[in-house]
């Protein structure tokens, strides 16, 4: 029986219609304008999800060291937690703040990053922001999940990402809430670099990491921003329906929790996804894609097997469909698209329009690396602020006490000429102080006696 819906060849330039986009796009609910870099972030990284951080790690900061009492050696650091107290707000956030300074200055182990040993690779923040050992306590007991509550690994119900999945979901739900994506679409997958031992670990040969959890990504394609990612928990955790290509329900699931599908977006994506069965699901759910195709899927004889010639192109369609063979250069093999999008078009050097139009939906994004530096740099600085200030009120109130410990106020009215600032032979150069240095039993103001001490020990 033949085909009711024929393939056949067309010719450029096509000339079709195609349904106009009409959705708002754009920012949404924005702090006002010229704010600082702190409130952009903040309506991502909210308040409450950062209580829910300190929550959770002080509850199993408790419960490790309740649990481990007998077992914690007396050398351990965990010690240290009772003596510096619970995580605070003020300084989870500047926790976060040290977190976002690493990845930009970069060093082979956490411990470099305290490093006093040779002065060519001190980096002094890092220091005053917290402890070595502090910093390593918080990173040891950060937690966002009650461990309670976390189904056993031999339960039916156990999610290999309950640990972190309050914050994809939180994230989730906030890139839509903030932004409208325009038309283009890019659906990719991610990978995050990991050497832990867990069932989420993927090898991917074409990374740059190799092996790490894998990310399912939907972005804007003009910009790069993420509106909504799933984590691929591997095939017994997130199988694939019988009878689906995983790539058409990987396309249709993000589609679907970010609630654009029947909206007229279009979605580009690469040969791992691209098939005509999910051309054709996503036309009926009145979306557009576009991507490249493997040679073992589907597709017209006169396209799989065509002879071209350098610049050379085919265009063949089936309704709202368009599939296209294209060789660039004499030595390469032929790159086969599809889209329900374009139409048969070419333009610079006899190049299809849907393969250029491919290139700037999945290359690289115009994000300006500069301006995206400046302002995790203010973000750093907004972060760890707080901290660092209740830090130096501390250092203060410290370097009081140890003042007041090494001087002692002489008896009655007696006093003493201050050996910092007092000058006996210029005239009202005289200062006089009731208290006098233990060490040396010189007089000195209270405000002095820091210079004084440098003096006073370099004698000694």
């Amino acid at each position: 029986m033949a085909d009711p819906n024929p393939w056949f060849r067309v010719y450029p330039p096509e000339i079709r219609d195609h349904t106009e986009f009409d959705q708002n796009v754009g920012p949404k609910r924005m702090p006002p304008r010229n704010s600082r870099p702190i409130a952009y972030f903040m309506l991502i990284f909210t308040m409450d999800l950062m209580k829910k951080f300190v929550l959770e790690t002080n509850r199993y900061a408790r419960n490790f060291i309740t649990r481990n009492q007998h077992n914690i050696s007396n050398k351990s650091r965990v010690h240290d937690w009772h003596k510096k107290g619970k995580l605070t707000l003020i300084e989870f956030k500047a926790f976060v703040a040290v977190i976002l300074n690493m990845g930009l200055i970069k060093k082979a182990t956490i411990s470099e990053y305290w490093n006093r040993k040779h002065s060519s690779q001190s980096t002094p923040w890092f220091r005053k922001v917290f402890t070595r050992n502090r910093f390593q306590l918080l990173l040891k007991f950060l937690h966002l999940v009650d461990n309670r509550k976390i189904a056993p690994r031999n339960s039916p119900s156990y999610d290999p990402t309950a640990k972190f999945k309050p914050i994809v979901d939180h994230f989730n739900l906030k890139a839509k809430k903030h932004y409208s994506p325009s038309q283009n679409l890019s659906i990719d997958e991610s990978l995050i670099g990991t050497k832990s031992r867990t069932v989420l670990r993927q090898y991917i040969p074409t990374k740059h990491a190799k092996f790490g959890v894998k990310l399912w990504m939907l972005t804007e394609a003009v910009t790069g921003y993420c509106f909504h990612f799933n984590v691929y928990k591997g095939k017994r955790y997130d199988p694939t329906p019988a009878g689906e290509l995983q790539g058409s329900y990987v396309v249709i699931s993000l589609l679907r929790a970010a609630c654009l599908l029947n909206k007229w977006y279009h979605v580009f994506c690469d040969s791992f996804f691209t098939s005509l069965s999910l051309a054709k699901r996503l036309l009926n759910l009145h979306t557009y894609t576009t991507g490249t195709v493997r040679s073992n899927r589907p597709l017209p004889n006169l396209i799989k097997s065509v002879k071209l010639r350098a610049s050379q192109s085919m265009f063949m369609r089936q309704q709202e469909i368009l599939v296209c063979a294209f060789k660039e250069k004499e030595k390469r093999k032929n790159v086969k698209m599809l889209s329900t999008r374009y139409n048969a078009e070419l333009v610079v050097n006899r190049k299809p329009k849907m393969i250029t139009e491919y290139n700037k939906g999945v290359g690289p994004n115009s994000d300006n690396a500069k301006s995206r530096l400046h302002f995790i740099q203010l973000l750093i600085d907004d972060l760890s602020e707080d901290h660092m200030t209740r830090n130096r009120v501390n250092i203060g109130v410290l370097n009081d006490e140890i003042n007041n410990q090494n001087l002692r106020k002489l008896p009655e009215r007696k006093e003493k000429d201050c050996c910092i600032c007092s000058v006996r032979n210029v005239p009202g150069g005289r200062k006089r102080s009731k208290h006098i240095c233990v060490l040396c039993h010189k007089g000195v103001h209270k405000m002095c006696y820091k210079k004084h001490s440098r003096r006073c020990h370099a004698d000694e």
